[in-house]
Order: structure tokens, then sequence, then C-alpha cells
């Protein structure tokens, strides 16, 4: 008898305390993949901890459905200290799966645990700047480098002032750790508002945080060609091609300043090395146009028409143009 009220109390007291691993009920809105009463069936995580490393190792083995639902399992535990780092994996597996919506979702949740989570404010920053919203863009990377520099124990929340000059950027401090695409983010959004010393000061902090970065390489070049330091923007895409060969932003970029140095074979050397013949005659004589050299550009657009006369419509419209400039020149001078 006395073993039947034992029995009784102890589990009256567990429906009233509830189980030792204080998991709340789980909340699968931010889920999606296979069934999940087809992932596990070990036993649930008692701790938020277990949870993320059984994630971890999901997602190191490839079995990303359950890396998923063993992030989403370290939410449910009330008071959990790392919700901002689970719900960043968590946006990160969506954004590679192309999920838009529900990768938002996860990096606001992140950003909202932590206002600090310098990853997730950057992934925010590249979410919101390909999405066509580039101000919001700005300013979660702004958010992300703001909350890097706390990092370093900098008092002072930075502000649009703090930042007015190129020195003043180059102060910033940065490690491997920083939020490289924040800062290349930023320098291509200076690039747009030809605000061109700003946006090399931030892809000097890309490279300290990357030195071999491609993109980071190939932006800093292109930045440089359009200030018009064409032996900056030479030596960044050279730079550029060492660590990718083939990288065809490098590529268009190193030709492009070959035809403002005004070596226009070289030029065209390039542009064959990861594109047809004709194609390549076509863009020496269109970005030949671009520079106001219609002269110039014309017997390179009549050889693109010759190889390939049946195909190349748009070579024939670029001769069209080069042609009415060098009339309109024409006009110009008699007058």
């Amino acid at each position: 008898m006395n073993m039947i009220r034992s029995f009784t109390l102890l589990f009256a007291m567990s429906l009233i305390f509830g189980c030792a691993s204080s998991e709340e009920p789980l909340d699968t809105s931010l889920y999606d993949g296979v069934p999940i009463d087809t992932l596990s069936l070990d036993e649930p995580p008692k701790t938020e901890k277990e949870a993320i490393s059984r994630g971890d190792f999901a997602l190191s083995s490839g079995n990303v459905d359950l890396a998923l639902y063993e992030y989403i399992r370290s939410l449910a535990f009330e008071n959990g200290q790392f919700r901002d780092r689970s719900l960043y994996n968590i946006g990160r597996i969506h954004q590679e799966r192309g999920n838009r919506n529900l990768a938002e979702r996860a990096f606001l949740l992140s950003v909202e645990a932590n206002p600090n989570n310098i990853q997730s404010l950057e992934q925010l920053g590249i979410f919101y700047s390909r999405s066509g919203d580039t101000r919001l863009g700005e300013s979660y990377f702004f958010k992300a480098i703001n909350a890097d520099q706390l990092r370093f124990g900098s008092k002072k929340t930075l502000s649009d002032e703090d930042l007015e000059s190129a020195d003043a950027i180059l102060k910033l401090k940065t490690d491997t750790s920083s939020p490289e695409y924040a800062y290349m983010g930023l320098g291509v959004l200076a690039d747009l508002d030809a605000k061109h010393d700003h946006a090399q000061a931030y892809y000097q902090h890309a490279l300290r945080i990357k030195p071999d970065s491609v993109k980071a390489l190939t932006n800093s070049g292109y930045s440089y060609y359009m200030s018009g330091d064409y032996r900056q923007a030479q030596r960044l895409s050279l730079q550029a091609l060492e660590e990718s060969p083939n990288d065809e932003k490098a590529l268009n970029n190193l030709a492009l300043i070959y035809l403002a140095k005004g070596e226009i074979p070289r030029a065209l050397n390039v542009f064959t090395r990861h594109m047809d013949k004709p194609e390549a005659l076509n863009n020496v004589g269109y970005f030949l146009i671009l520079q106001g050299k219609p002269n110039q550009a014309i017997p390179y657009l009549q050889q693109a028409i010759d190889s390939k006369p049946t195909y190349y419509k748009v070579a024939n419209e670029n001769l069209e143009r080069a042609l009415a400039m060098v009339r309109e020149e024409k006009v110009v001078v008699k007058e």
C-alpha cells in the first residue's frame, strides 16, 4: 500500500512540475522538410546544448532535415542561451534551399533574441540588398559592423557621421571573424553612390578579413577602374585571377581596364578566355562605344558580324549606333 501511495505521489508531482528537460511545446513553423516522425527515434535532447550538438553533427553528416529539426528543438528550452545562434543556423539552411521567407523570418528572430548577432545582421543586409531594398540592406550591414566594433570592446555606437570619411572607415577594427560581406556590401553601395574612396576603404577591410577573397579583390579592382586608377585596378584584377583563373567578373574587369588603357588586342584576348570570338569582338566594340570611341569600335563590330552573320543581331545594332555617332561627330565638326 505504501508503494502504491508513493508511486501516486511521484506521478502527481511529475504532472505539476513537468519533466527535467524543461522543454516547451515544439514550434515547427520554421521547419520545412521530410515528415518529422521519419527523422529520429532517439530520446529528446535534455538540454539546449545537446540539441545544438545534435544539429551540428547532423549538418556535418549531410542530414540537413535532421539538423533543421534539432536546431528547432533547441529553441524549445525555456531561457535558452543560444537561441540567436540556432536561429542563424536555421536561417542559413533555408537560405541555401531558397526558402526566402523562412530564412528572413529566422534571421529576424535571431536579431530579436540578440540585437548584436553579427552573422544574422550581415545576412539580413545581403537579403535586403539582393531584394532591391538597398537602403534597408545598408542599415543592416552598418548594424553588423557596429556589433563587430562592440565585440572589440568599443563603448560607442557608430553613427553615419562617424564614417563620413575614408580615413574614419579605415580606423575601424577588424580581424578574421569580422563580417566580410557587410564591409563588401557597404563598398558596393558606396561605389553606386560614386563614393569610390569610401568603397575602397570598405574593401580594404574585407581584404584584411579574407585576403584571398575573389569577390573582394574583384569589387575593389572595379572600384579603382571606375575612379580612373587603372594601375591599382589591374593589380587587383590580376590578383583575383590568380585565385580563380576563370572568374568571369574578374576577366571582364581586366578587359575593361585594358580597353581604358588603349590596349585593345589585350582586351580582346581576355574576353576570348571565357566567350566565343564573335561575342568577344562585339564586347570590344560595345565598350569602345561607351568610351566615346565609335571609330575604333566599327572594325571590331564588323568582324563580329562577319564571323556570325545570321546570329549576331546585337553586333549589327551596335554597329548602327557607332556609325550614327560618327555621322553626328562629323556634323558637329562642320558646324
